[in-house]
């Protein structure tokens, strides 16, 4: 599996959010509007939907990481949308939302556990002794580390988030020995699927993830886990959604109140 198709989320709503009409934009929102037949689609539709050309629908492609349209058309399965989706019921309200409150105060207990103080200190020390900071992660968690990525900036801290267009990625080219790169993956797909990848970059590497998989062992310096439970299936995303939020949220403070500058 393409690694770019855990990040297709962020590429397109990027090029939405830009709000720059140009010839990629225009792709997009054809896409988007048409997403549920995508693998019926033709190049040749696209240039006569979107009036564009052949040339611009492959720089399109190009630049999210796929070297022509069949491939990126080939990538639009389940996979790509947050993992939690498939298995939402069509239960009312009030019953979801019974449950949600069951499973995240489980949640919490479960990371409490496991995700100690001792470990968030140890994870923000790390963010400040290393210069060059990445984070990686799929389309499902990329916003709680964007907010993450903001904090830290009040805290006077540059870190850097590759969520899209992995392997055409200009801050990953830049890595050296020295850098720090922190794989991000609740139920450990997303570091399954960018194994490969990982072990050629450049850096010392830590992996955030509830999985217990051996596979790991051998690409990360170190890994700190999120569940007492090994798991790869993330059942409504909870660990996914709020269980990462909480722990950068931690990670967080803990960074601001020992290197902000007052």
């Amino acid at each position: 599996m393409n690694i770019n198709n855990l990040g297709l989320l962020n590429s397109l709503s990027s090029i939405l959010n830009e709000g720059i009409m140009d010839s990629d934009y225009a792709i997009t929102v054809y896409l988007v509007e048409n997403l549920d037949r995508i693998s019926e689609m033709s190049v040749n539709e696209i240039i006569d939907e979107t009036f564009t050309s052949r040339s611009a629908i492959r720089r399109f492609c190009n630049r999210l990481g796929y070297s022509n349209f069949s491939d990126l058309k080939d990538s639009v399965t389940k996979l790509i949308f947050p993992s939690n989706l498939q298995y939402r019921s069509q239960d009312d309200l009030l019953n979801h939302r019974t449950q949600l409150n069951k499973l995240i105060f489980t949640m919490i207990q479960d990371i409490d556990r496991v995700f100690t103080i001792a470990i968030v200190d140890e994870l923000s020390d790390l963010i400040h002794e290393h210069k060059d900071v990445v984070l990686l992660c799929a389309n499902n968690t990329s916003g709680d580390l964007i907010r993450f990525q903001q904090e830290l900036i009040y805290g006077n801290k540059e870190i850097k988030i590759v969520s899209n267009a992995y392997t055409n990625n200009e801050n990953i080219k830049s890595l050296t020995a020295e850098s720090l790169i922190i794989t991000v993956s609740a139920s450990g797909k997303f570091a399954e699927i960018a194994n490969e990848w990982v072990s050629e970059i450049k850096g010392r590497k830590i992996l955030i993830t509830a999985s217990r998989s051996e596979e790991f062992q051998t690409i990360y310096n170190k890994i700190f886990y999120i569940s007492k439970h090994s798991f790869s299936n993330d059942y409504l995303g909870i660990y996914g959604k709020y269980g990462i939020a909480y722990i950068f949220d931690l990670i967080s403070s803990s960074y601001i109140s020992k290197y902000k500058r007052r």
